[in-house]
């Protein structure tokens, strides 16, 4: 199953988490990655050292849209982990236009199509949609870590809530919000599973070092990676269609005249863990 993963590497360790899982799963075959919001060139220089480190130095890594579709300020970082970046220019929004073209050009010449996987904001998605509205014939589906039905916005959605609702009106994706996709693995647990001698397990444990910070405690977070499966393993995911308005401030409101999505309302973790633990243990590509 090939897949591209567009991502806000940096920030939350789960995106780190969720390309090795995508580079070391034996169903899964990682035949891009783009990236999105803010320092796209220090996000993009991670995911190509994880990768490069994972043995797939052949799959394009490229830096995507600075400013949200919302048209706020882009944030000054990229994160936590972004710190391990050596120092980079800084790409400019006037570029987006141009690094969007570079990514159409990237997915239109995969032999096969693909399945698109957002586990960032989704700024990327409606330029991609305005200005080459032909990869999409390219697109088998598109999954997105977005959302919840109640409560507080996610924070995928809430960052570009303009771009989000385009991808929800336009593409009816699929969603894995935080009802289904908020377990964690603790941090004893996870540097016992990371093989410090393999090159990309040992780069994963910088990233979570970093991410960490002097939070002793702070658990390995995994939306992204759960995910990422959902398309691996759907059977542990309860996927049902709703209709969903995305507002102003990127929360979610069920209403008949919304976008329909298939959402996924729970996961199943006995299934789902076994298969995180696996990836993670593995000592080296597949």
């Amino acid at each position: 199953m090939k897949v591209w993963i567009d991502t806000d590497i940096g920030s939350d360790i789960d995106d780190a988490v969720a390309l090795l899982c995508a580079a070391r799963h034996p169903n899964l075959e990682l035949v891009g990655v783009s990236t999105v919001l803010g320092r796209v060139e220090v996000r993009a220089w991670l995911a190509r050292e994880l990768l490069d480190r994972a043995g797939l130095a052949e799959v394009p890594v490229l830096p995507g849209t600075v400013r949200p579709v919302s048209g706020a300020e882009p944030p000054e970082d990229a994160g936590s982990y972004g710190v391990l970046a050596p120092a980079l220019p800084r790409f400019s929004p006037e570029g987006d236009g141009a690094r969007v073209a570079t990514i159409a050009a990237a997915m239109s010449a995969i032999s096969a199509p693909f399945h698109l996987v957002t586990i960032g904001p989704l700024g990327n998605i409606p330029r991609l949609l305005g200005r080459h509205p032909e990869v999409t014939e390219q697109w088998q589906s598109v999954t997105c870590m977005a959302g919840r039905l109640e409560g507080e916005a996610e924070y995928n959605v809430r960052a570009d809530a303009p771009a989000a609702k385009i991808v929800c009106e336009r593409l009816r994706p699929r969603l894995v919000g935080l009802e289904a996709c908020s377990d964690t693995l603790g941090r004893a647990e996870t540097e016992a599973l990371l093989d410090p001698s393999g090159p990309a397990s040992a780069f994963l444990l910088d990233c979570y070092r970093e991410y960490r910070g002097g939070r002793e405690l702070a658990p390995l977070t995994l939306f992204d990676p759960i995910s990422l499966l959902s398309l691996a393993i759907p059977e542990a995911f309860d996927f049902q269609g709703v209709d969903i308005m995305v507002e102003r401030d990127g929360r979610f409101r069920l209403t008949d005249d919304g976008a329909r999505v298939e959402y996924a309302l729970s996961s199943d973790w006995g299934k789902l863990r076994p298969q995180i633990e696996s990836l993670l243990r593995a000592g080296g590509p597949r």
